[in-house]
């Protein structure tokens, strides 16, 4: 079972913010100026970005499914649909830079189904990438498992390491033994 760090909620008020600007402000070298130079920083702007990047596309992906894009009057009576948009839920998944919590459009016949974040998944495949990277590399599960809390800030069971390096252990073996 993965577990999110418990972290300040003033923590994702900022992130919110950053991603509420990002959204409203074009100019985003007027944000990063905005935002300051430090690495604390950069790295809430990389998280508020991805949250609102992948925000974006999960309504991208609504739009598309639907036939119309948000707020079109003219476009949603073309469709002719009895399927339309039915709010939004907040799902945390982690990342290389952090837990994000982006907001997943519902549809009212519930027929919408996610690509750019599947439905039941905790993590962005970056950080299953880096497990099995390195797991691969002669880290001990325990071993990652610190890594991944000290430096990403992302606390994930022994138990969920040890299932996404089984699932492909067949090729970690061949990564370990490469000369």
């Amino acid at each position: 079972m993965t577990t999110v760090a418990r972290r300040d909620p003033a923590d994702k008020a900022k992130i919110d913010a950053i991603e509420k600007k990002l959204l409203a402000n074009p100019e985003i070298a007027k944000l990063i100026d905005d935002l300051g130079t430090s690495t604390t920083d950069a790295n809430d702007l990389v998280r508020g970005m991805l949250q609102a990047s992948i925000t974006r596309g999960l309504n991208a992906e609504m739009d598309a499914h639907l036939g119309y894009e948000s707020g079109d009057r003219s476009a949603k009576a073309a469709a002719r649909t009895d399927n339309h948009r039915n709010g939004t839920y907040p799902k945390t998944v982690d990342s290389n830079y952090g837990p994000v919590t982006v907001d997943v459009p519902r549809d009212r016949a519930g027929t919408f189904l996610l690509t750019m974040v599947p439905k039941g998944s905790r993590r962005l495949t970056d950080v299953d990438d880096m497990t099995v990277s390195l797991y691969a590399g002669g880290m001990t599960i325990r071993d990652i498992q610190h890594h991944m809390a000290t430096a990403m800030r992302v606390d994930i069971s022994h138990e969920t390491i040890s299932a996404v390096t089984d699932a492909v252990l067949d090729e970690a073996m061949v990564w370990q033994n490469r000369q």
